[in-house]
């Protein structure tokens, strides 16, 4: 990819990456802002400070467990004005949407600013009361004045700097469409995003794992290359849904080997993230006692690895009837222990 490469390497010296060291410490400590925010704090602080440009930071999850809708969360956060001054007109986030279309991840994003749900803005959200009244389906529907609201709250969003690639390509013209946003935006900094990586057309790969390890070498070109912040998404496999791991308490958690055709892409990324809805697998008590977690309404994320700071383990509230996510502590949905009986 790219153009002819030489036989040999580029070296640079000690000197060199000592002047790079010295550099960045100058820039963070001058107080200057070197990366961008999201929505959730302790999600932040586990980037250290804020999610920063020349990493690759890989997110998995379930079918159903919301990794798309939390990727959408995070891309509106990173080009809302509001959360990142800083970075005003000094952006553009390539968003490869293989899976859904750019209207409906434009809708996304209206839910969560609405506080609407995906299904009320299409006008087919169901009236429970109405319909146990009229016993038929009643749905709601977007009169005159609300849809001239949602559209004012959609205007406002039409300058934000996300492009997006909705049919599947291979990763030669992934490599090439980033290349070439580069060549007339050299300016800016670029993020992006790959929802998700095993739905790229395979050029001469043969199967999945070898397309995940091509695209882990991408990833990895691309911040080196463009200094990109890169943030592909991924599938797990069924191991997290056998019995012995649904019924085993100390075998709830997401690990490595629950990702599926990871290896690869683990060892490329700076950072790990696997959001987990343990309710979607009807466990009602999750994780080792006495603290066992509720999990109606819960997503873990869990950080099994991050390059430079500490792995952790992060609790949220499912929003997405109003296209959110809120961060909890884990008290909150912690089972009552109950007291010690002494007989």
């Amino acid at each position: 990819m790219g153009k002819r490469e030489t036989k040999d390497l580029p070296i640079k010296t000690m000197a060199q990456a000592v002047e790079e060291a010295k550099a960045k410490i100058e820039i963070e400590r001058s107080g200057i802002i070197n990366g961008l925010y999201t929505r959730h704090k302790r999600l932040n602080r586990v980037m250290l400070k804020y999610w920063r440009f020349g990493l690759v930071t890989a997110i998995a999850g379930m079918s159903g467990s919301g990794k798309s809708a939390i990727l959408n969360m995070i891309e509106d956060d990173f080009s809302n004005p509001d959360l990142n001054p800083f970075f005003i007109d000094k952006i553009g986030i390539l968003a490869f949407k293989y899976e859904m279309g750019a209207a409906d991840e434009v809708l996304r994003t209206l839910s969560g600013r609405a506080e609407k749900s995906f299904s009320h803005l299409l006008s087919s959200e169901i009236n429970q009361e109405q319909s146990n009244l009229q016993k038929k389906p009643i749905y709601n529907t977007v009169d005159d004045f609300e849809y001239a609201d949602l559209c004012s709250i959609l205007d406002k969003l039409k300058n934000r700097p996300i492009e997006y690639i909705e049919n599947s390509g291979n990763l030669e013209q992934l490599w090439y469409t980033c290349a070439k946003w580069k060549e007339t935006n050299s300016n800016k900094k670029l993020i992006v995003t790959i929802d998700h990586t095993l739905l790229s057309r395979k050029l001469s790969e043969k199967d999945d794992l070898e397309l995940s390890a091509n695209t882990a070498q991408v990833c990895i070109r691309l911040k080196k290359v463009y200094n990109a912040m890169v943030i592909p998404l991924m599938q797990m496999n069924g191991e997290i849904e056998k019995a012995n791991r649904r019924d085993n308490q100390d075998l709830h958690f997401p690990v490595k080997t629950d990702i599926h055709c990871g290896n690869q892409v683990f060892w490329a990324c700076d950072n790990f993230i696997i959001f987990h809805r343990p309710e979607i697998l009807h466990i009602d008590k999750y994780g080792k006692k006495p603290f066992a977690l509720k999990t109606k309404g819960l997503i873990h994320g869990a950080v099994i690895k991050t390059r430079n700071g500490r792995t952790d383990d992060i609790f949220f509230k499912e929003e997405f009837a109003k296209g959110n996510i809120i961060e909890v502590k884990a008290e909150e949905f912690k089972w009552a222990i109950q007291p010690m009986k002494f007989e």
